[in-house]
Order: C-alpha cells, then structure tokens, then sequence
C-alpha cells in the first residue's frame, strides 16, 4: 500500500514538471529595442519560470515587438516584457521629394521637422537636403 502511494506521488511529480519549449533570449535586449526573431532562441526546460505567458515566434515574426524593460541574456521572453508598437507614418513633403517614416512629429518649420520615433530618438531632418 505505501509503495504505491510512493508510486503515484512520483508519477505526479513528473507530470508537473513537464518539460516546456521556452523563447530564452541569445543576447542582451535594451530598454523599448526592437526584439528580431534572430535574438531569441527556443529551449526545453524542465524547471517553471516567473513567466505565465510566454511570447509566440510566429507572432514575434509577424509583428514589431519592442522590450518594455531590459531583458537579459539567457532569460525567457515573457509577454509582459514586451510591448506591440503602434505604427504612426509620418509623410512629409520637401518640393518633389515626399518622405515617409515611423514616428510622431513634435515641432514643424520652415527649416526643418523634428520626429520622434518609436524607439524614443528625435530626428531633425532639414528642408534644404542637410
């Protein structure tokens, strides 16, 4: 009677530590970086990490993910950890040339335009081609 109560305690055991495939990251992801698929690996794991959810390589593929904190090497990507970035095209003419990029304008004038990108970067981009 105790052996199998030993037995079915083990067996349990096991099954909750099921092994997991897990998105660990291959290198350091800084503070609102992109994150590519190429910086991201996938491992089986034994062990539960802090994660509940973990970010799917498809959709990392498909969509433009960015860290919402520093992420270290080695370390599983968790959906909380990342943010899906809102696209804002900015089209802006200069006389025949017509630009368009990611991000938000902040100030307008005669000389140049100032943009803010995704990332949290200003760009000054002058009107006469500097």
């Amino acid at each position: 009677m105790k052996i199998k109560i030993f037995i079915l305690l083990l067996s349990l055991n096991t099954l909750v530590n099921a092994v997991q495939v897990v998105p660990v990251t291959n290198k350091i992801i800084n503070y609102k970086s992109k994150i590519y698929s190429s910086s991201v690996r996938l491992i089986q794991v034994n062990d539960k990490y802090s994660c509940k959810e973990y970010i799917d390589i498809k959709l990392l593929k498909q969509n433009k993910y960015y860290a919402k904190h520093y992420l270290a090497k080695n370390k599983p990507l968790c959906k909380k950890s990342v943010f899906l970035a809102v696209s804002k095209r900015i089209k802006f003419k200069f006389g025949n040339l017509e630009i368009e990029k990611d991000g938000e304008i902040i100030r307008e004038t005669d000389q140049y335009i100032k943009i803010k990108t995704i990332d949290g970067k200003i760009e000054k981009i002058y009107k006469d081609g500097r």
